[in-house]
Formats: structure tokens, sequence, C-alpha cells
């Protein structure tokens, strides 16, 4: 786009450069013989060849002497190499005439390279005065303590914020330009505004306006070009805001928009994924819903949806009674009572599982109740084995016994090739269901998807507070990557997987390419108007136990294929021996009563082979914890 948008600036400059050679050889003509007498017909026979002759070479003397370009931005030096342009055409058309016998007069040679001198610089710095003129406007707007804005995009969601703000005098806002890389728009004027260019020429404009706010009003912005539009406009003291939702512009709801802060999710540098929600909305409409760990990042924001898409009854159950309180206090406020329950219990506890299964006879079933975090399930192994893999297993098997058609395990990558207690868990959990799927009415079905972006332990709050107290931000290492989603992102793959499954899959989203955790982290703090580095330190602290650097999606024995959704794919189930795994699972309930850890792990590894455990990194974590202690 920055290539295409200097070519056609190329264009208009030479466009404008061949008006003004013509009127200057017309004019010089009329000079030399006067304008009441009659030009010879020698003359007038090679005025269009002289014209185009000079217009050539003018062309090319302004790319030897730089004295083209973007013409809102001209300069007195620019201006200087036009004129050195301009002396090097009069100098190779005397050379040419000399030699060539061109037939034009000398004297209108001269006329004519002073004439052109004049129209080049008078057109280019007409231009800049107009431009000048925009950042004297936005000067008044300041001094009457209004905010100036540019508004990136001028198509039709720029075009209504722009009218919207011009039409609220109350708004404490004016618009002094649009940014928009359509070379077709630049210098146009959108509502008394100006297009003042593209974003290769954003930190000159920021300059001469001394915008506080650029407004992105695009419907889909790359997000691998937000990051650096950040880090431009916080160089210059300008805030980055978005004019509504994705959503909103691609559905036209503009009257509904509202002006926001860049989110953390507009960083993630891939596009957002958006999924139909037809076939989920068929799947659960009517139907009564039952998820574990509702309380959660993941199950809270299951329950909204399983609300919204038309749920008949949701059973929300966890142990956290907190959680459940705040989440009661958010629905009754949408919903009535009668819509859903909220259920305490522990997915440990088959009792307590069969008496809410058998209550409300819940016909589809969202398993996301788990213990997640990895470096305290490092230090707590059995209890993840506990709720990971006998939590999945009892709320598994009181389904079979309850009727539940459905069964959706939340999984995460980190269950492939494992190197760490929580992801060996859930990567036995995954085999799990698939084992049961093959012996009742129950259809089993996974979801395997990476880090969430603003859900608790993940980095950002951690990031977040850290840049809040003033730094330092930690960063375990800086190679490493992790695949990111936002919490609705995953939520719609639920959803979506429930209502495509048919048993025994495990459903992955098309994540695009894995972040890296430093970009991140200097992502977070160019959010909050700071430079990494330099106002906000950043350090690397070191994997800690179970840590890799990058994590994988899928098994290599595992087939993928793509679904009827191009941005969901299927991991086929790698074949296993049900009597080996069942024999392996009551191997692993025993080691559960040993006293010592080994054991534990020996029999982890005989369900995943692929399970690697770093024990010298735990170790050395473990005697800084007791260095720092003592």
């Amino acid at each position: 786009m920055e290539r295409r948008t200097q070519f056609s600036a190329t264009l208009r400059v030479a466009a404008f450069d061949l008006v003004a050679v013509a009127l200057s050889v017309w004019i010089g003509f009329r000079l030399r013989f006067g304008f009441v007498r009659e030009i010879p017909v020698f003359y007038l026979a090679n005025q269009n060849r002289y014209i185009l002759t000079t217009f050539l070479i003018l062309l090319g003397m302004e790319l030897l002497c730089g004295g083209g370009g973007y013409l809102p931005a001209f300069s007195a030096a620019d201006g200087a190499r036009v004129l050195l342009a301009v002396a090097g055409t009069a100098g190779m058309l005397l050379l040419l005439d000399r030699y060539l016998q061109l037939g034009i007069p000398l004297e209108v040679l001269i006329i004519q390279a002073l004439l052109l001198a004049a129209f080049l610089l008078a057109i280019r710095f007409s231009i800049r005065l107009l431009q000048q003129a925009d950042a004297w406007r936005a000067g008044a707007f300041r001094r009457a303590g209004k905010e100036c804005a540019l508004i990136y995009g001028a198509g039709e969601a720029g075009r209504y914020l722009c009218r919207r703000i011009l039409t609220r005098p109350e708004e404490n806002l004016r618009v002094v330009g649009f940014i928009d890389d359509d070379p077709a728009l630049l210098g146009a004027r959108i509502q008394r505004v100006r297009v003042l260019g593209g974003v290769q020429h954003l930190p000159q404009i920021l300059r001469e306006t001394h915008a506080s706010q650029l407004i992105l009003a695009i419907e889909q912005f790359p997000r691998t070009r937000l990051s650096s539009l950040l880090e431009t406009c916080r160089e210059q003291g300008c805030q980055v805001k978005r004019f509504g939702s994705v959503e909103e512009l691609r559905d036209n709801r503009l009257d509904t928009a509202r002006i926001n802060d860049i989110r953390l999710e507009d960083l993630l540098r891939r596009d957002s994924v958006t999924l139909s929600d037809d076939l989920p909305r068929r799947f659960v409409q009517g139907r009564c819903v039952m998820v574990t760990g509702g309380a959660g990042s993941i199950g809270s924001e299951l329950c909204r949806q399983l609300l919204a898409m038309g749920a008949r009854l949701l059973v929300v159950f966890d142990i956290h009674e907190n959680g459940l309180y705040a989440l009661d206090n958010e629905l009754r406020e949408h919903y009535g009572p009668e819509r859903y329950r909220l259920c305490i219990g522990s997915v440990r506890d088959k009792d307590r599982l069969l008496e809410v299964m058998r209550e409300y006879a819940p016909e589809i079933l969202f398993h996301a109740a788990a213990h997640k975090h990895v470096p305290m399930m490092e230090w707590n192994p059995r209890e993840a084995v506990k709720n990971n893999v006998f939590g999945t297993l009892r709320t598994a098997d009181a389904a079979i016994k309850c009727g539940v058609r459905r069964f959706i395990l939340i999984s995460t990558d980190k269950a492939v090739n494992p190197a760490n207690v929580m992801g060996a868990t859930k990567r036995i959990a995954e085999l799990c269901i698939q084992m049961l799927d093959r012996e009742g009415q129950t259809r089993f079905a996974a979801v395997r998807f990476g880090n969430v972006l603003g859900s608790c332990g993940s980095v950002v709050p951690l990031f977040k507070s850290q840049i809040e107290r003033g730094g330092p931000v930690t960063v375990t290492h800086p190679d490493m990557r992790r695949y990111f989603m936002t919490i609705p992102e995953a939520v719609q793959l639920v959803l979506e997987a429930g209502a495509m499954a048919r048993g025994g899959e495990i459903f992955v989203l098309d994540m695009g390419e894995p972040v890296k955790i430093f970009d991140l982290a200097c992502d977070m703090i160019r959010l909050s108007g700071l430079a990494p580095g330099r106002d906000i330190p950043i350090v690397f602290s070191g994997l800690r136990p179970g840590e890799k650097l990058f994590e994988e999606l899928r098994l290599a024995e595992e087939d993928t294929i793509k679904t009827a959704n191009n941005q969901i794919y299927v991991n086929k189930p790698v074949p296993f021996d049900t009597k080996t795994l069942r024999c392996n699972i009551g191997a692993l309930y025993q080691a559960l009563d040993e006293p010592d850890n080994d054991t534990l792990f020996e029999a982890i590894r005989a369900l995943v082979p692929t399970f690697t455990r770093d024990e010298n990194r735990l170790i050395s974590q473990s005697a800084r914890v007791r260095g720092a202690a003592e």
C-alpha cells in the first residue's frame, strides 16, 4: 500500500509539472513575439515537441535532484532542489538546441525557465500552505480548549464519525484531518475536513497538527501494523483509539458505536476470529446445559453466551462460592431466576455430581473445571491428578449415568508433548473421554486451545500490575512464544465444537502464528503510553518449572483435517488399547497413595510417554525459595 501511495504521489507531481511546462512554454512564446503578433509557423510546429522534451528532461532532473515528492510536506530545501532541477533542464535544452537544432529562440528558453521555476514553486508551496492552514486551524481548536483528532479511514465509518463530531458542539473534540492509504483521496475534502496523507506520512502530519488523538475507523485494521502505529503516535504524544468494534463496523451499526481505547486483544498480531453462531444456537436452544467450572474466566463466558443463545436452563457447577456469587449478580440483571441454577460442588465428589445431574437432567455438558496454573501444579502434582484426571472421569461417569447427550472437555495446547504435570493431566483427561466415547451413548469430544488473554493467571494481569508499579516487567525468555486467543474466541470455538462433535474428536482453532511474550510485554507498555526499555525496563527471569519455550497444537501422530469451518481443525484420535489404558489409569489412582512422587510420575509417563519433566530446574527453583526464606 505504501509503494502504491508513493507511486500515486509521483504521478500527481508529474501531472502538475506537465501543466506547468505547457503553460510556461505557451506564455514564453507569446511574451517573446508579443501577444498581438502571430507566432511564426516554424516555431509553432516545434512547440509541442519542445513541451514534451522539456517535460521529460525535467522529470529526469527531479529524480536526480529530488525536487518531487510528497507535496503537503514540501519544504524550503525541496524548493532549492526544484530550482536546481529547472536550471539543469535549461542547460540540457541549450545543449540540445545547439546540437539538434530544436529551433527555440534563446529568449523563449530563458523566459520559459523563469516561469517554470515560478509555477513549480507556486504549486508546491500552495499545497504546503493548505496543509499549514489545517495546522493553524488545529492550533485554534487547542486554544479554544478542544482536543484535536485525526481520523484514520475516510470510508463510511470515518465519514460518519466526522459528521457526528462536527454536529455535536458539546463534544470536546475537533477533527483536523483524515489519514487514508487510498492515494486517490489525497487532498480531498470530506465534511470540510482534508485527507492529509497515508500512514507513511503520519509522523509529519502529527508534528504539524499536534493532534492528541488518532481514531481508527476501519473495520479490519491489520494487527501486525497496530504495534508500530502505537509507537509512532507515542513518540508524538498522541493517543490511539478505535471507533466501534469490528462487529459494529461490519454490520453497519454506526449509531451505537463509541470511541474506545485500544484493547490488548487488538494487538494479537493476527486478525480476530469470528464464527457464525447459527450452528451453536441450534445446538443449545431450548435445552438444559451444564457448565462445570462455570465461575472461571472461560466458564463464565460460556454461561453468558449459552443464555444469550437461548438455552432453556443453565446449570452452573463450581466449588468457588465467591465466583458463583459474582456471576449471579451479573446474570440476574439480564435473565430471570428460572433461566439458571447455581450449584456449589466439586468435580471430585461423584455423589454431588449425580445429585445435580439427576435433578436437572442436562442434555449438554461443558467441562471447564480444572487446575490450570503450571508452576502451582508442579509443586502439587497429586492435586493436579485428582482434579484434572479423576475429576474429569467422575464428571464423565455421572454424565453417562444421567443420560447427557454430549460432553465437551476444555483442554489446552500444553497437553501436547507435555513438559509439566498440568499438561500431562489434561492429556490423560483427553484419553479418558476418548475411551468413554467408545462405551456409552454419550458423545465425548475435547477442545484444545492456547493461552487466553485476560484469563485468571495469564501473563496479562501480571504485566499490567508490573507496569502500574513502574516496572520492571519480567519475561521468562526472549524467545518464548505462545498461541493466544481472546476469551470470546475460545468460547466460540467451544460452542462450535460442541455442535459439530460426533464423538472422540479433539478440535483445534487455527490460531495463526504464535506471539512472542517479549513482544506482548512491549505492546502492553506502549498501550500505557510508555516506552519499553526506557520508561519501563524489561528483565528476563528464566524458565519456570514445567515451562517450554514453544507450545504445540497437535501430536505428531495425530491426523489433522479441516472441518466445514476453515478456522477449525479436527485432530483424529491416536489409536490406543482400552484395556491397557484402564489398567494404567488404575495404577495412577493407586500411585496417589504412595508417599513419594516418583511413583506418581512413572504412572503418568505410562499414560503419556511424551511427558518430560526438568527436575533440575524444579530443584533449583526450590533452592532459591528456601534461600530467600532463610
